[in-house]
Parts: structure tokens; sequence; C-alpha cells
């Protein structure tokens, strides 16, 4: 039989048992023979300190080794793949001290594991996603420009297939573009060109912007800008393509005869406080089961609204991204069949 951890600590107890025992009569008989001890008296000396000695060296058997032996039978199991194992707690000692420590490493790998399970998953889904989302422009523009081919159209005809292939064809281009700014955001690979910019300012820029696009689906837009400029420190154009996002989503999830609201204002926060910039609109709303996910790349609101309209599902998370470049965070609030408001809150520079 192969010899354990726990049968050779037990063999290194009795052996320094026996040497205690063994010096410990080795000692009294010098004793007798030197000091002339009465011999019964001796031998019952000898029995209380091998006695006392035994038990001491129980005390440790129990409080350090067999802690030991339970630490290492729990550490062999993490060995074994099961990160879920909580080390056994001890005293506030050296083996307490030990145990506690390795029980952060071992939570700190669970973590880590975790991380990279879901990194996994993440990485499915966004093949699967992008196959899905390519499929459907190159199945319409296969489709049309087989009809053409095939069917003799006349030049009506002919033109309006070119025209739908155009318009799946820019789908797909820009596709492309967001998967590629979002791989570069993801592995922080995209320039930025961080200057004192105004928030109101680009907000103002965007919004002109969009006063025909808002009139032509006879929406109602209002803005509300402070005084203040509220300066951050940041990329003007990437701000502004937040902004172009939230009020293009705005636009498309709003009924003629809605509104759309931009307004940007000052609040208090760390440091010299908050630039908040808001866009609200009194569209069809998001369901409270969506909001956790409306920030995830390829989440579709109304997947057959938002695909015809040549959303690619990427939108949001560019800007979420591009926010907390800017050490800032976004928001979203929303009740079904009454609206949204998207919140973007940026540290203001001090004056």
């Amino acid at each position: 039989m192969a010899e354990t951890p726990r049968s050779r600590s037990r063999a290194l107890l009795w052996t320094i048992t026996l040497a205690l025992v063994a010096g410990l009569l080795l000692f009294k008989l010098l004793e007798a023979l030197l000091v002339r001890v009465h011999l019964p008296a001796l031998l019952a000396d000898t029995v209380a300190a091998v006695a006392a000695a035994a038990f001491g060296l129980w005390l440790i058997h129990a409080s350090v080794l067999a802690r030991l032996h339970r630490l290492n039978a729990a550490l062999r199991q993490v060995a074994g793949g099961d990160l879920q194992q909580r080390l056994p707690r001890s005293r506030a000692d050296e083996i307490g001290e030990l145990t506690a420590s390795i029980d952060a490493m071992v939570a700190t790998l669970r973590s880590n594991y975790e991380d990279l399970r879901r990194n996994d998953e993440l990485r499915r889904r966004l093949i699967a996603n992008v196959s899905h989302e390519l499929r459907t422009p190159l199945t319409s523009i296969q489709g049309y420009l087989e009809t053409a081919r095939l069917s003799g159209a006349d030049s009506a005809d002919l033109q309006k297939n070119l025209e739908i292939c155009h318009r799946e064809a820019r789908k797909l281009a820009r596709l492309v573009q967001d998967l590629f700014e979002l791989s570069k955001l993801d592995t922080q690979h995209l320039e930025f060109h961080f200057e004192t910019v105004s928030l109101v300012e680009i907000a103002d820029q965007v919004g002109l912007a969009f006063e025909q696009r808002m009139a032509d689906k006879e929406l109602s837009f209002k803005t509300s800008f402070p005084d203040d400029p509220l300066e951050v420190n940041g990329d003007g154009n990437r701000l502004g393509q937040v902004v172009q996002n939230l009020l293009g989503n705005a636009t498309v999830f709003t009924e003629a005869g809605g509104t759309v609201t931009l307004s940007c204002e000052k609040r208090a926060g760390p440091g010299a406080g908050l630039a908040v910039l808001s866009v609200s609109d009194t569209g069809i709303g998001i369901a409270p089961k969506d909001l956790p996910h409306i920030f995830e790349s390829f989440f579709h609101l109304e997947k057959s609204r938002s695909r015809n309209l040549g959303g690619t599902g990427l939108g949001l998370a560019i800007c979420k991204a591009i926010v907390e470049a800017h050490h800032g965070q976004i928001s979203v609030q929303s009740a079904v069949g009454r609206g949204t408001t998207f919140t973007v809150e940026l540290p203001l520079l001090a004056t």
C-alpha cells in the first residue's frame, strides 16, 4: 500500500514520542545514579513525564497536523479542478493566515475562470450574431441580382433591384465599420484625440443636423442647453457620434406626432461636477426584460424595424465604450408605451 502524507505524519509523531520517552528515561536513570533518588519515585516521575509529553504531542497533532491535513485535502481538490472548494477556516494564527491567503488566491482563480467562461460565451454569440447579420443582406443582394439576371426585367424593375442591392450593400458597409470600431474599442486600440471640448456645442451641432429628419417624420424636436458650455476633456468627434446614435434611435422608435428632447445640464459630482447629456423620447419604450441587454452587441429592440432601417445592433455598445473611454457612464430609463431616456454623464473640467 502506498504511504500517504497522513501515515507519514503519524509515523513521525510516534518516532518523536518514543524519542522523548527514551530521553526522559535516560535522564531519570542518570538522575538516580547521581542523586540516588528512590526508584519507585523515579518510576512515578517518569510515567508522569511520559504522559505529559504524549498529551502535549497529541495536542500538537490535533491543533496543527490535523488542520494541515484538512488544508492539504482541500488544496488537492482545488488542484483537481474543483474551484468551488472552500478552504477550512481555522483560528487566527499562522495556519489561519496561510489558509486565508490561499483561499483568496483560489477566489481569484475562480473569478478569472468565470471571466474566461463568459468571454468564451460572448465570443460564440458574437460569431453567431455576425453570421446572422451578414447573411440577411447578402441573401437579399444575391436574390435581387439573380432576379434581375434571369427575369429579363425592364429598366424600371432593374433600377428598383439595383437600389435595393445598393441599400443592402450600404448596410453591410455600416456593419463592417461598426464591427471594426467595436473591436478596436474592446482592445483599446481606437485612437482618441482628447482636448477641451464643449458638450453643449457638440450636442447643439448634432441637433441641428437632425432637425430636418425630425420634421420629415413629423416629430416635435426640443432642445434645452445652459449658458455654461460644460467643458470636458474629450474627443469631439467621438462624443458627437454618441449624440448622433442616441438621437437616431429616438427618431426610429418614436412615432409621428411624438416628441424627442435633447438637453444638457450640470450636476453635482466628484471634482468639478458632471456634464450631463440626455436624449428623451415619447416612443415605444423598452420592456424591463430588455433593459439589462440594451448595451450588448447585436441587441435589437424591435428586430424587424431596426434591421429594415439599417440598424446593426452595435450602436449602443459603441456608445457605451466611447463614454467609458471618457471616464463617464451611460444609463437608460424607460417605460413601455411612454418613452425612453438615455443619460450620459462625463466629468467636468475644473475652471
